[in-house]
């Protein structure tokens, strides 16, 4: 019996198998996908479903017993009494859907005696309001009658019976007695004048059945109890026999488990004073009983909407609830109260259950200790039901709200990615910004160049080393068309270059001799390129560029010279230093005049400017952006944006 079977309730989806099947309606499991997933403890929508049949009787000619029920749901309401959410008709069955519960009978074998104690108070509470406050007669108390919610309270169903006390009457009861539990009967019932009490002798025989195979002792006041049920509720005379408020007031509904209970239950009745007694000594005296006991019962109610606004609580007990017990506790860190197992069955579920609350003093203290408790989450639970809540937050108008709501989101990155929580489409925006990612960023300063060849340095850019004895110059690759002596590094030894040049230019003055394009170098360090495989070719330097030194500047004649010389010489080159003036092999056999290295050089002593090595046309590009020259070519265009040629 798949699908919405015509159903009021959008996207509600039945089950096949039946969880009871009475007299008159059978009993199945259900939820609904698109709304109220607040039904049941876990937040996925479960809800009960009664299919009604058809009864014969003279009680059911005017509507069925499921209909009867349904309607009897609707008009009392109470937090002891079966919750009711829609009936609707199908052809000539009747649907009821309430609140996921399940019989008593089939959970009764898992309840504690403190459960089954905080369970019989439950349903005396009922029939108490039914009885004083509604003035109607239930007829039926049996635990056939009693359901259990998600969260294990017991609460009051069966309603088919339930009639003014005026209407009741023997004929009454005969008619119901055919349904009605054999047990729960008195057997005298048909010979009383008075049958106002039927509903005392039937709870009598409850705390018999509900307790079977429990010792007395499990149970504060257990013994006395049962002995009072058996001599006043079941008394043979009914005037005998007490109201059922009065039954509330016996030590066995007083001790102090059953007390805090209450307390809780009716904390909107109690003074400032008594709250803030009570929350300050609660957890000390739940830490003296069952651990699971504890967190079905009262973790509800410890988490309950009042609970969560009293201040005293959200000092004394909302931050050990929130937080699962750490055996490994660090320096100061307060422990939690229950075991993180307990924790994940049991206060997790109500979690997601508060954060569909709208309510911002309850949402602030979710998202305060938010960190202690994400971690029992699933990455499902995450991301269905919390992520959503927590994204509906940040666009609040309460700053405070927003800000703690993004605190949130930032711990959930970690566990579900940027790609869940933010959404959409990400780039890469920021690079790692360090000139070489395995130097060490806490001290720049010990950052050390190293020898080793271009190609096998990670770093992008070129790293030039000087060295006060010895100079080494990567390979100088040929230009275009041209022949190279390959792998051959050239050495420049500065110190013996320096000595041999003071010798054979001793009649110079220093201020005032003409400097060499060694001596250039040795002035000025060549330019870093970007790729050592477009160093310029020796043969494309411009000798007579306006950015040379003044004392370098040489006349066309000379120029043409000394590029023929190079171009000449270039093919047994091995060392640079052959390129020097004082090297140049001139034949001095020529008729004429003795020949004249500087006749056509006029010395001039200008301030010294920075060399400029400038690459052919087509090849103007490979200047380092690290060691810029500006130049009157270059105008005002800067680095550019494109970092990346």
């Amino acid at each position: 019996m798949m699908g919405n079977e015509g159903s009021q309730l959008s996207g509600l989806e039945i089950e096949e198998k039946a969880v009871e099947i009475t007299d008159f309606w059978s009993h199945y499991q259900a939820t609904i996908n698109d709304s109220c997933r607040y039904f049941s403890l876990k937040s996925d929508g479960s809800v009960s479903v009664f299919k009604g049949e058809a009864a014969v009787g003279p009680l059911w000619s005017v509507s069925t017993p499921l209909e009867k029920s349904s309607n009897n749901l609707l008009k009392y309401r109470h937090p002891c009494i079966v919750r009711y959410i829609s009936a609707w008709q199908q052809r000539s069955t009747l649907y009821l859907a309430t609140e996921y519960i399940q019989p008593l009978s089939h959970v009764l074998k898992l309840q504690t005696p403190l459960q089954i104690c905080i369970g019989l108070n439950n349903i005396l509470r009922a029939l108490v309001f039914l009885h004083d406050q509604a003035g109607m007669s239930h007829n039926n108390v049996s635990l056939s009658a009693i359901y259990v919610t998600g969260d294990g309270q017991w609460k009051l169903g069966g309603m088919q019976y339930l009639c003014p006390f005026r209407e009741l009457t023997s004929a009454y009861l005969k008619h119901a007695r055919i349904h009605r539990y054999d047990k729960a009967i008195d057997p005298n019932e048909d010979s009383y004048e008075l049958t106002s009490k039927v509903d005392q002798y039937a709870f009598a025989v409850l705390v018999d059945d509900v307790f079977k195979g429990h010792k007395d002792d499990e149970v504060p006041h257990l013994k006395e109890f049962k002995k009072y049920c058996s001599s006043k509720l079941q008394h043979q005379d009914p005037e005998s026999r007490p109201k059922l408020s009065e039954v509330l007031q016996h030590d066995f509904f007083s001790h102090e488990f059953i007390s805090i209970y209450k307390f809780l239950n009716f904390l909107p009745l109690k003074s400032e004073e008594e709250k803030c007694q009570f929350f300050s000594n609660i957890l000390n005296s739940l830490k003296h009983y069952d651990e699971e006991t504890v967190a079905k019962q009262l973790s509800g109610l410890l988490l309950s909407r009042l609970t969560m606004l009293d201040n005293t609580a959200r000092k004394d007990v909302i931050p050990f609830i929130f937080k699962p017990k750490n055996e490994r506790l660090q320096n100061g860190e307060q422990p939690g109260f229950f075991t993180l197992t307990t924790f994940k069955e049991h206060v997790k579920p109500r979690l997601v259950q508060l954060f569909g609350v709208r309510d911002s003093q309850i949402r602030m203290l979710l998202l305060t200790h938010f960190s202690k408790y994400v971690h029992v989450f699933s990455h499902e639970e995450l991301c269905q039901h919390v992520l959503p809540e927590l994204l509906i937050g940040i666009k609040d108008t309460d700053d405070n709200l927003v800000a703690a709501t993004l605190i949130c989101l930032s711990e959930l990155v970690p566990i579900l990615g940027a790609d869940t929580v933010i959404g959409g489409k990400r780039s890469k925006l920021f690079t790692d910004g360090r000139p070489n990612s395995k130097l060490s960023i806490e001290k720049p300063q010990e950052i050390v160049f190293t020898t080793k060849p271009l190609q096998d340095l990670p770093c992008s850019e070129e790293i030039f080393h000087h060295d006060d004895s010895v100079m080494t110059l990567n390979e100088r690759p040929s230009p275009v068309g041209g022949e190279s002596i390959d792998n051959e590094p050239i050495l420049l030894n500065k110190n013996i270059s320096r000595a041999e040049s003071e010798d054979d230019w001793s009649d110079w003055d220093n201020s005032n001799r003409q400097l060499t394009l060694r001596d250039t170098e040795e002035l000025n360090q060549p330019d870093i390129f970007q790729d050592h495989q477009l160093q310029p070719p020796i043969e494309n330097i411009d000798l007579n560029n306006d950015l040379l030194r003044p004392e370098l500047k040489i006349n066309p004649v000379s120029r043409i010279q000394l590029q023929k010389a190079a171009i000449e010489a270039k093919r047994n080159i091995v060392d640079i230093s052959e390129l020097d003036i004082k090297n140049q092999k001139i034949d001095l056999t020529k008729k004429g005049d003795d020949f004249d290295f500087f006749a056509d050089m006029t010395p001039v002593i200008e301030k010294p400017t920075i060399i400029n090595v400038l690459q052919s046309e087509e090849q103007q590009t490979f200047s380092s952006k690290l060691n810029f020259v500006p130049s009157d070519e270059l105008g005002d265009e800067g680095w550019g944006d494109n970092w990346n040629e």
